[in-house]
């Protein structure tokens, strides 16, 4: 980063919040662009760590920049049609669609493989759902949570998780991981969707972290794609 001062009689936290500012809005950071280090904005701008960190807290807060837990500090995008809510249930609203889900199983678990570095533990809270679309089987999800999210165990989660979580405080806000890929349903997998077996579906596994970088929520999804007219799918 090319250190630019904007006005050197501000506090020198504000200095680093508007150089910043500065580059964000003459595009030379631009959206998913990953910001220096903690250590490094020291060295350039020859403050403390503490300066710093209130510099890039003020410009989280404000929406500017998002952090992801174990990644950095990243340039968030300023499009807001393309922040559009993280809940499946707000999706489907947009598109005229009824949502409805199934709820299989609310049960501690094992965290999988891929999540174990995002856990302070290897256990966590599995919310699986099967969700439908007018009816229809369109997504098999595995959320994993926090234990420490006890309240799960006797909620309505019928309905939307996010509101679930809204009503204890929890606010998702903030996508992290977002994996893609190509997988054919098992037997037992097909059963629940009514499909033959061996359907290739979408393989979507996520994070969501709350405004404080706080992990929310880890997932795994098969999603059908074979039904375009009936729902449109976004990642």
């Amino acid at each position: 980063m090319v250190r630019k001062i904007i006005d050197e009689h501000k506090p020198l936290y504000l200095q680093i919040k508007e150089a910043i500012l500065q580059q964000i809005k003459e595009k030379e950071l631009v959206a998913g662009d990953k910001l220096l280090s903690e250590a490094q904005f020291q060295k350039s701008f020859h403050v403390s760590r503490i300066t710093v960190r209130k510099a890039i807290d003020e410009l989280v807060e404000e929406g500017y920049l998002t952090r992801l837990q174990g990644k950095g500090t990243f340039v968030k995008n300023q499009n807001q049609e393309m922040q559009k809510s993280l809940s499946l249930t707000q999706v489907c609203l947009d598109q005229g669609k009824k949502l409805t889900s199934e709820v299989l199983a609310v049960k501690e678990t094992l965290v999988p493989a891929d999540f174990t570095t995002l856990f302070g533990s290897d256990k966590s809270i599995m919310v699986e759902r099967l969700r439908k679309v007018d009816g229809v089987a369109i997504m098999l999800e595995k959320n994993y949570l926090p234990t420490d999210f006890t309240f799960l165990h006797e909620c309505d989660l019928s309905g939307s998780l996010y509101e679930a979580l809204a009503k204890h405080e929890i606010e998702p806000k903030v996508k992290g991981m977002n994996q893609v890929g190509i997988k054919q349903l098992t037997d037992q997998q097909a059963a629940l969707f009514n499909v033959q077996s061996g359907l290739s579906v979408i393989q979507h596994k996520g994070t969501v972290y709350d405004t404080k970088n706080q992990l929310v929520l880890a997932s795994e999804e098969l999603v059908r794609v074979d039904l375009p007219d009936l729902f449109k799918y976004y990642l």
